[in-house]
């Protein structure tokens, strides 16, 4: 396998911050402004240098082709599957990080590849090397690669709608897609080009980006926690297209210190898009 190491820097700049806020504007509760990133709002920072994109217009130097050095493990779709973050020490506003970026593993399922991608967020330059204190935010992400052709499912169980209290509803825009993508500097072409959806990967329309998925529900729920979150274990089940009204839900039967979440199609009873687990 290839190189499977990267180290990108950012500053972590209010501005960007408050421009994802202006998203949301009169539409989700807000929180008081603080001097320090909330969790999930990492999202918006430390692109990938802006080369070696794949046909998709996405960042290319973790697919399978490049990673194995086999050019012909080629796939249609890149699918952002599930991940994990754990925040170990607070991460301040308007200054520089480092991201320190490596492939945990590479594996082969029937026809399709899955690569998992783990960040560290570190406040120190490496200049002098790293231990585990200079780690601010443990990320892990889990990217799909399949040729198969996207089809909506049922969740079954998981939509049942009892035990569940909601928490309210957000209908995405396709403006709130297409901005998102600019914030965080995301060129993948599912997020803006609806005819390459339409005509490559089978997509009706754009989608919503998997950490936009995140943050929005974050976004809904940190208000209502009272303290700081310290982990978070989601999945994305289901893509989200413009004009949907997704219903974020409690669940009524967590324990105290692990709460359970989803994020579920206001309208199809049958489809849940987004499972969280966060403990505080």
């Amino acid at each position: 396998m290839k190189s499977t190491r990267w180290i990108f820097k950012d500053y972590i700049s209010r501005h960007r911050v408050k421009a994802f806020d202006s998203l949301f504007s009169r539409r989700l509760p807000t929180l008081n402004a603080t001097k320090q990133l909330q969790v999930g709002e990492h999202f918006l920072f430390f692109p990938p240098p802006l080369e070696k994109f794949g046909k998709d217009g996405y960042f290319n130097y973790q697919s399978p082709a490049i990673l194995l050095d086999d050019p012909k493990l080629q796939y249609r779709r890149r699918v952002w599957g599930q991940g994990e973050l754990i925040q170990y020490s607070p991460i301040n506003l308007d200054q520089e990080y480092t991201c320190q970026e490596s492939i945990k593993y590479i594996k082969k399922l029937r026809d399709e590849h899955v690569v998992c991608i783990e960040r560290a967020l570190l406040q120190n330059n490496l200049e002098n090397g790293t231990n585990k204190s200079d780690v601010c935010l443990l990320e892990r992400r889990v990217l799909m690669y399949t040729n198969s052709p996207p089809n909506k499912t049922p969740t079954g169980p998981l939509a049942e709608r009892a035990g569940y209290r909601s928490l309210g509803n957000f209908t995405v825009t396709d403006m709130d897609i297409i901005a998102y993508g600019q914030l965080s500097l995301n060129p993948h072409r599912i997020h803006w080009d609806k005819e390459y959806c339409r005509q490559v990967e089978g997509y009706e329309d754009i989608i919503m980006q998997g950490p936009f998925s995140i943050q929005l529900l974050l976004k809904c729920i940190q208000p209502l926690l009272g303290k700081p979150i310290i982990q978070l274990r989601y999945r994305n089940l289901n893509y989200i297209y413009p004009a949907t009204t997704l219903n974020i839900c409690q669940s009524l039967n967590s324990p105290a210190n692990r709460q359970t979440f989803q994020v579920r199609d206001l309208r199809e009873n049958n489809i849940v898009y987004l499972t969280a687990e966060i403990c505080c």
